[in-house]
């Protein structure tokens, strides 16, 4: 996982992290070898996308869809309500894709991620996994 996640984000995450993730969240993977995966913390009745990384070569294949699929039909078994993430405001493509499954935006952070030429805002998303359920 750390390997992927570094050919994809920057900066990626150090192994270390990982591991400890692979211990305590719920980690979905697809692909021999690995071509996609996603990280979700689960607490109480709210899941929260860590990171969700596609392969560069393997993008535009259907993996994030997938994973997020699977990832609200997990979260529904364990009575999820919301699901939370936040994305770069410049991932064209993770917007749309959030978009279309149902993810309603609902905030900004300014200058959150670190990138080589400059520091880019996240974008947080909230989906409804249960109509009952409200956000805040």
């Amino acid at each position: 996982m750390a390997a992927l996640h570094a050919r994809s984000i920057t900066p990626a995450w150090p192994q270390e992290d990982m591991v400890e993730h692979a211990g305590r969240d719920i980690c979905l993977g697809v692909g021999q070898p690995l071509e996609a995966f996603i990280i979700i913390r689960f607490v109480e009745d709210q899941g929260e996308i860590l990171t969700i990384v596609t392969d560069p070569d393997h993008r535009k294949q259907g993996h994030g869809r997938a994973l997020l699929n699977k990832t609200e039909s997990i979260l529904g078994e364990k009575n999820g309500k919301l699901i939370f993430l936040e994305v770069a405001e410049d991932n064209v493509p993770a917007i749309a894709l959030y978009r279309d499954r149902g993810y309603d935006h609902i905030g900004r952070r300014p200058a959150y991620y670190r990138r080589p030429e400059g520091r880019v805002a996240a974008l947080t998303f909230c989906k409804r996994l249960d109509a009952s359920s409200s956000i805040g």
